[in-house]
């Protein structure tokens, strides 16, 4: 019994470093878990980003059409007097 109670005593380095090594796996990740949320937000701002500016754009294009064709009815000769 106390053979194997020294045995274990000698092994305890090994078991401690093999443990330390297991928290350097666990925390490297946990990081990388934490990298991949990020950028996936990251990733979610910007395409939200595109889609608002793209939506703005083709709004003001909305604008400028149909600013284009009340002005083209009206100079048609709808309400021209000088005709």
């Amino acid at each position: 019994m106390i053979t194997e109670f020294l045995a274990a005593m000698r092994a305890m380095p090994r078991i401690v470093d093999a443990l330390e090594r297991l928290g350097d796996v666990g925390t490297a990740i946990a990081a990388q878990q934490r990298k991949d949320e990020k950028d996936e937000k990251v990733d979610d701002l910007i395409a939200a980003a595109r889609s608002r500016r793209k939506q703005r754009l083709l709004e003001r294009e909305a604008g400028r059409v149909s600013g284009d064709c009340r002005e083209t009815s009206v100079g048609d000769g709808g309400g021209n007097s000088n005709g």
